[in-house]
């Protein structure tokens, strides 16, 4: 769910689709005294936290290309700014214009404005002791009209682009569940044009028994080159409205029936190509429930983390939290690096390669492998 739900069904009512951008992140800003106004502060933004992409609103932008942050109209508790000013039009720069800040103010304080009262309304009634009842949280549907990709014909521009690849169709339909959206009216993005995998986690979520129910926590769609899609169309992934990217690891119910070392990539394409055995952060960063899950999850069954070539600093972060959370786990709980050729990630390397980059990673044998079979 996005952090602000009323300020993004807001955009998507006003604007159309909406992009998460840093999903489940938070703002993160540091107060200083502010030298040209005495007794103030400023603010310097350290995270930028979860951001909703639109089309502007304010020009002819079609690629969604304004930026606004999730605390928009939310009034700063140190400065008492309504942060009218956090949003960013990267197409015609319209945030500079006072008219256009008017204009988008105007388009969504009113809803803003609702929040606050419906806020304050819980927060009465939980003094009164009437606390409002929480809300059911509604499950993530599947895209309908969809179909696995190993059934697909063989000229079908899916199949041309996986198979190009090096994918195995039938692998990735039988492990992953990669279909292709033919026709989608019953989710929020509608990811027809689009192949689409689910993403699954234990039930509890935290579960970490070997009969844990696996329930969909969410989907992604990818683009595939040469296809156009109706709905964002330059937006390479698509994710399920109410899935928090950051409260699930891609392929963490298949790592969990493997055995061996784990491997951490970024993307969905990392994992189809390691196989089982490797789960993707959906992103260069790690958060704290992912970094919780992987502490659960493998105990005793060392960590090799494989981000693409250009994300080394990232690397080198996740490996040290992890490094921490794991200092008292009984087993082999070693946390290293796997380094990849400059200017590639593990998708365009073949599984054999990848394989011996682990190997090497944790000075183990060459045929140290993290999964049987599959694409090579």
């Amino acid at each position: 769910m996005p952090l602000n739900p009323t300020l993004y069904e807001t955009l998507e009512t006003k604007c159309g689709h909406v992009r998460v951008t840093n999903d489940g992140e938070a703002r993160v800003v540091h107060y200083s005294p502010d030298p040209q106004r005495p007794g103030h502060l400023r603010t310097t933004v350290r995270q930028r936290g979860e951001q909703y992409a639109v089309n502007c609103p304010c020009c002819n932008d079609s690629r969604q290309r304004c930026y606004v942050s999730y605390q928009y109209g939310e009034r700063d508790p140190r400065t008492g700014s309504a942060n009218h000013h956090l949003w960013y039009c990267h197409n015609e720069k319209c945030h500079q214009d006072p008219v256009n800040r008017a204009r988008l103010q105007a388009m969504l304080t009113p809803s803003l404005a609702g929040q606050a009262r419906a806020q304050r309304r819980k927060a009465d009634q939980a003094k009164a002791g009437n606390p409002a009842p929480a809300p059911t949280p509604q499950p993530i549907a599947a895209p309908e009209g969809r179909t696995p990709v190993d059934q697909l014909l063989a000229d079908h521009p899916a199949s041309q682009y996986l198979i190009g690849r090096g994918f195995d169709l039938a692998e990735l339909s039988a492990v992953w569940g990669v279909c292709w959206v033919h026709s989608c009216r019953n989710t929020r993005p509608n990811a027809e044009g689009r192949i689409a995998f689910p993403i699954l986690r234990p039930e509890p979520p935290f579960s970490t028994a070997a009969d844990a129910q696996t329930v969909l926590a969410g989907w992604q769609a990818r683009i595939i080159p040469g296809i156009q899609p109706a709905i964002a169309p330059d937006a390479r992934y698509l994710s399920a409205a109410g899935m928090q990217k950051s409260s699930v690891l891609y392929g963490l119910p298949q790592a969990r029936q493997a055995t061996g070392p784990v491997l951490i990539a970024e993307g969905p394409t990392d994992v189809w190509r390691v196989g089982p055995g490797a789960v993707a952060l959906l992103g260069k960063s790690m958060s704290t429930t992912q970094r919780a899950l992987l502490v659960q999850n493998f105990p005793g069954r060392p960590i090799v983390v494989m981000l693409d070539s250009d994300a080394r600093k990232d690397a080198l972060e996740i490996q040290r939290q992890l490094q921490a959370a794991r200092r008292s786990q009984a087993g082999d709980n070693r946390v290293v690096l796997a380094e990849l050729p400059v200017g590639t990630d593990p998708a365009d390397h073949p599984r054999d390669e990848l394989h011996a980059i682990v190997a090497d990673a944790l000075s183990s044998k060459p045929h140290v492998a993290l999964a049987q079979g599959g694409a090579k």
